[in-house]
């Protein structure tokens, strides 16, 4: 318990970053990334086969891509899981991966090993040495490859067979922004410092879709609780559990979900959602940081599709440009970019839905255009409501972020919007992409990048 609690100590540093903020610089279009710390842990392990096994009640799925800066928390987090380990009713699975030579974050304990390598997971006391089996090795692999995760998902189903499954996508997270691979070198989801590959947001939908889909998605990522993503994996998970904002360096607190679903091996899909969203909060609640972390529900995003169409065509119609700067200015932005670069974060371009359409319907006059200005205002209120009572399982805030907006302004899922103060033009902000924003299921769903545009012009 004395390693738990330094750890939490280091936590609290204010040098300690998270999984997080993604530094651009858009003059030269350069990008950096952050320097998490997690306690020191050592792995002692043996390989040994997998058995065959008759189905549990749930098999959990992490995939900890440490080939990056993350190297220690990944550990930290695997040792985490074994203060539960897998019992009569739940399989519990990690792969993770290992290199040597990255800039920052490399650590040399466990003789070094590098790949990757299969764990399943067994409790055990010790909160500092990882002693679960290893089922397989391998020398080399690319964590950045999307049909890695897909091998894994398969072999997890079919050496380790269970009535539901959760998957967790373990690192780094920039949200649905797949920055060009030549001019960010550090940054995407499950980044892999090694290969200099990353998987992007349609792939994260391909992992799916080829590996048979997973009951529960869990990203223990930053960023990544947004419609443009949650659109790509709809039709293959029930529940999509993730944060808008960054997520802490030492990520979910694995020992008390896990320890909630070893209580309650019956869980449905939505009460184990509910179950680490509550856990998150509590952890980060206790260890005074500003968090968010919602589970929503995939079968209702199309219908969340239409009142976003219905509101964004009466936001444009209604001819009050005053009430769309305000709900530009007003909405609680996420750290995206990082202090350096965006100290006020005014350049950060995700922000919340539901707080966004509040603000713009608040801010409607009823002056000539009222019957306009009414409209906006029903079509507003009835996405929120949606988003309240039928999207969002369950919603967790924590604190106050770096400008002092309170998190709790956060109500489950967050979107594309232009920033507060356009210093960059649309068209230079989306040359950093690597694919057009107009191919993903959101856009095609909600027509969101048209009204982003119109939202740029507003002046």
């Amino acid at each position: 318990m004395k390693k738990l609690l330094s750890a939490l100590i280091l936590l609290a540093a204010p040098a300690i970053l998270s999984a997080g903020p993604m530094k651009l610089d858009f003059a030269g279009n350069s990008y950096s990334g952050d320097n998490p710390v997690a306690p020191a842990v050592a792995v002692k392990a043996a390989a040994v086969t997998p058995a065959k096994a008759a189905p549990k009640k749930w098999t959990v799925m992490v995939f900890v891509n440490a080939k990056n800066n993350l190297e220690l928390a990944g550990l930290y987090n695997v040792n985490q899981m074994e203060k539960v380990g897998s019992d009569a009713n739940i399989n519990i699975l990690a792969e993770m991966g290992r290199m040597n030579g990255q800039a920052q974050g490399d650590t040399h304990l466990d003789g070094d090993w590098t790949g990757a390598q299969r764990i399943f997971v067994k409790k055990d006391n010790d909160e500092n040495v990882i002693t679960s089996p290893v089922i397989e090795k391998l020398a080399k692999v690319d964590m950045g490859d999307y049909k890695r995760v897909v091998d894994f998902v398969k072999w997890a189903k079919k050496n380790y067979p269970a009535q539901r499954y959760m998957l967790v996508l373990w690192d780094h997270g920039s949200g649905w922004m797949d920055p060009q691979q030549t001019t960010n070198p550090q940054k995407g989801i499950s980044f892999d410092d090694e290969t200099n590959n990353y998987i992007r947001t349609k792939q994260i939908g391909a992992i799916l879709k080829e590996a048979g889909g997973v009951d529960v998605l869990a990203f223990d990522a930053c960023l990544m609780q947004m419609g443009e993503v949650a659109f790509e994996v709809k039709d293959n998970t029930k529940v999509i559990i993730g944060s808008e904002e960054t997520v802490p360096g030492l990520g979910y607190p694995y020992a008390a979900f896990l320890g909630a679903l070893a209580k309650n091996p019956g869980m449905t899909n939505e009460s184990f959602g509910k179950a680490v969203v509550a856990s998150f909060r509590a952890f980060y609640t206790a260890n005074a940081k500003p968090t968010q972390l919602s589970a929503i529900r995939s079968d209702k995003l199309n219908d969340l599709a239409l009142k976003i169409r219905e509101f964004s065509a009466a936001a444009k119609d209604a001819g009050q440009p005053e009430a769309l700067k305000a709900g530009r200015a007003g909405v609680l932005r996420y750290d995206m970019i990082g202090a350096a670069s965006d100290p006020k974060m005014e350049i950060s371009f995700y922000g919340d839905l539901h707080q966004y359409a509040g603000l713009v319907a608040a801010a409607m006059k009823g002056d000539a255009l009222a019957t306009k200005a009414a409209d906006v205002k029903a079509k507003a209120a009835a996405l929120q409501t949606f988003i309240d009572r039928d999207l969002v399982i369950a919603n967790g805030t924590t604190g106050v972020n770096r400008v002092g907006r309170n998190m709790s302004d956060s109500r489950g899922i967050s979107v594309y919007l232009p920033p507060v103060n356009p210093a960059i033009a649309q068209a230079r902000l989306e040359s950093i992409f690597e694919g057009k924003y107009t191919d993903f299921v959101f856009d095609g769903a909600t027509n969101w990048h048209d009204y982003v545009t119109f939202l740029y012009g507003v002046k």
